[in-house]
């Protein structure tokens, strides 16, 4: 069962957002619920929709709520933003539903209705929401290091990942039934992979002031992203297992091979230190207006383990021709950067944590962000294997 809190979405103003007919056909499935709680759901939806009584029975759940209706309005809440409404309408359309326009319906009300029509739609659509908001990634190279096609996995491949993947879960008392979903775009594949955690056991607050025990298993989301521009695995993972799981089993399926990324360092700061304040310069990237440096973490080591950090609005500013002393010393484990676009003049801000680990939103600028680091040096380069012709795995 999906972890929802209720208050997020059931409050009486979030479902006044939703049409009182589209509200009483999504609620009838659980009617006998609503009854057991003293609750009788109407038999006409008008304007006179109980809103307030029917938020809460939902915002007290009992230990007899129905699953699949918390499920339901989980993904219901998570897909409802302004931010994705655009692409579920269009999605409803790719997939012939009917959106009832009404006096505009609202972001949750959309929603709902792809619910009612198609409930893996939304699924799907949600899974691509939280693929495409993660910012925290650790970056493995390929053998190849040649550019290639994205992959777009078929459906027999995902079985094998996700069977592969459920081993792996079930050992480490994680479950079974992972799913696997893949978002091509351009020269990157981005998945998203749902799991679970493993049980959890909590003891449960009862209104009529006694306690219980709530035993069920959380559900985890894991994003990993394959460039095939530079021929790179980025993962997006809770634990070191985890990342290595999906190294194996994205390189072992979609490549033949489970060694086929490399473990080695990614990213480097020596840039810094060599160039100083050139090490900023944009001249490959016109997008990009200006790049300031505004944190590091030095680490001096020690019996003590020793760390320092540095912030300024402008690092090299306050630095000035002293960049190189102040710079000296240690080993520079962190830098954070703020880089401005010429777009729409805002700002990004960007952490290289070496060996492997970046840290930056992936929106439509993640791609301009990629090249500079390379362009740089901040990014070392993926050789690859010159000898090594291996491709993505078709089937036969």
């Amino acid at each position: 069962m999906a972890s929802f809190n209720p208050r997020s979405f059931t409050n009486p103003d979030r479902l006044k957002s939703i049409s009182p007919k589209h509200l009483l056909k999504f609620f009838a499935t659980w009617a006998e619920y609503f009854s057991a709680r003293g609750f009788e759901l109407p038999v006409e939806a008008d304007e006179d929709f109980p809103y307030d009584d029917l938020a809460a029975v939902l915002m007290k759940p009992d230990e007899n709520v129905p699953p699949e209706m918390v499920d339901a309005l989980f993904y219901v809440h998570e897909t409802a933003t302004k931010e994705t409404a655009e692409e579920l309408i269009e999605a409803a359309g790719r997939a012939g539903l009917t959106i009832e326009a009404g006096e505009e319906p609202s972001d949750a009300d959309i929603a709902l209705q792809i619910w009612l029509q198609k409930p893996d739609l939304l699924r799907r659509q949600h899974a691509e929401t939280v693929a495409f908001t993660r910012s925290r990634f650790i970056y493995f190279a390929g053998h190849s290091g040649k550019p290639r096609p994205a992959p777009d996995p078929t459906v027999e491949q995902t079985a094998i990942i996700q069977e592969r993947m459920d081993e792996w879960f079930d050992r480490k008392r994680r479950g079974k039934g992972s799913r696997v979903f893949a978002f091509p775009r351009g020269t990157k594949t981005w998945f998203m992979v749902r799991h679970g955690e493993p049980m959890r056991r909590e003891g449960r607050h009862q209104d009529d002031g006694g306690s219980g025990i709530a035993y069920y298993r959380p559900q985890k989301h894991d994003v990993v992203i394959y460039d095939g521009e530079s021929d790179e695995l980025a993962v997006n993972a809770g634990t070191k297992g985890e990342t290595e799981l999906y190294l194996r089993t994205f390189g072992g399926v979609i490549f033949g091979d489970e060694e086929y990324f490399n473990r080695s360092n990614r990213f480097t700061l020596d840039p810094l230190l060599e160039k100083g304040e050139k090490s900023l310069d944009n001249d490959t990237v016109s997008e990009i207006v200006k790049v300031r440096l505004i944190e590091i973490e030095r680490f001096w080591g020690g019996k003590a383990k020793e760390k320092e950090v540095r912030k300024a609005n402008d690092l090299f500013m306050a630095w000035d021709n002293n960049w190189e002393r102040r710079l000296a010393g240690g080993s520079i484990d962190r830098a954070v950067f703020k880089v401005k676009f010429d777009e729409d003049g805002k700002e990004r801000t960007v952490a290289i944590l070496p060996p492997s680990l970046a840290r930056y939103d992936r929106d439509a600028d993640s791609d301009l962000i990629d090249r500079w680091l390379k362009d740089q040096g901040f990014c070392r380069p993926n050789v690859g294997d010159e000898d090594d012709d291996v491709g993505v795995l078709e089937d036969d």
